[in-house]
């Protein structure tokens, strides 16, 4: 069984241009043995995230077991980013909240972000961000908000992309909050980072539908021929996010299915 742990939710606006369809969704999981998804916002990183954070919640809802959700807010809104934060970790099915400071264009170590994380640690939750796209998304940026705030669970959604890896892999063995997401990280970086982390706060997502049903196939794939152990690679596609979603979604159980094939 696998669970995608970086997904998103779209209305068709913003870089994707297909609305999302459920029921082709869920098909698709299916073919890949893919039992779950994280759905994170797309369209409302950039237009009204109260809207897409309100179909986010619908669709978790709707399908409890195939989907867990995040939602977004926009930091320089001080009052309101709490109030809404708020509001998504008390919706069923909402396990945190996700950032994209490159497309929301602000720097996770300005003022008004380190409050919100402030915040966010004070609930121990967890923030997930876009990474490895400079000049916002560095790792060590991020690592700065883990530092700052221990209690707060931090994912790096790309482990730094293709040229960063490096640095969310040392970020990850210097603090234990720190969690790296292999999606879209090249192999060489997953190699390592699985072999270094003995696949600890290691997990897999695609990326969906920014990549197509053929390329999540073909991302497993790349898990499937990591030189570790099969538990390693089990814990990487499935049993770490389950521990992941359950932390901040105990009553939470993912559809059963078959595993990689």
């Amino acid at each position: 069984m696998i669970i995608d742990f970086h997904t998103h939710y779209t209305l068709g606006e913003v870089f994707v241009k297909k609305q999302y369809d459920a029921d082709k969704v869920i098909s698709e999981m299916e073919a890949n043995s893919i039992v779950s998804q994280l759905l994170l916002p797309l369209d409302g990183l950039v237009f009204d995230y109260k809207e897409d954070n309100n179909r986010i919640m619908e669709l978790v809802q709707t399908y409890p077991q195939r989907f867990v959700g995040m939602g977004t807010v926009h930091p320089r809104r001080p009052k309101e980013a709490v109030e809404e934060m708020d509001r998504c970790l008390q919706s069923a099915g909402m396990i945190g909240m996700k950032f994209h400071p490159w497309l929301q264009a602000f720097s996770p170590l300005e003022d008004y972000f380190q409050s919100l994380a402030e915040e966010a640690n004070l609930r121990k939750t967890l923030f997930f961000f876009h990474d490895g796209t400079p000049p916002y998304t560095e790792p060590f940026q991020i690592a700065e908000v883990a530092r700052a705030n221990p209690d707060l669970t931090v994912v790096m959604g790309h482990s730094g992309l293709n040229d960063l890896w490096r640095e969310s892999l040392l970020a990850a063995r210097k603090y234990d909050n720190i969690w790296l997401c292999l999606c879209s990280c090249p192999y060489s970086g997953m190699l390592e980072i699985a072999q270094t982390l003995g696949g600890e706060r290691t997990i897999w997502g695609s990326d969906y539908p920014l990549a197509t049903a053929r390329d999540t196939r073909d991302r497993i794939r790349q898990v499937e021929m990591l030189t570790v152990s099969d538990r390693v690679k089990e814990d990487i596609l499935y049993h770490n996010a389950l521990k992941l979603i359950t932390r901040f979604h105990p009553a939470f159980h993912s559809a059963k299915g078959k595993g990689p094939s």
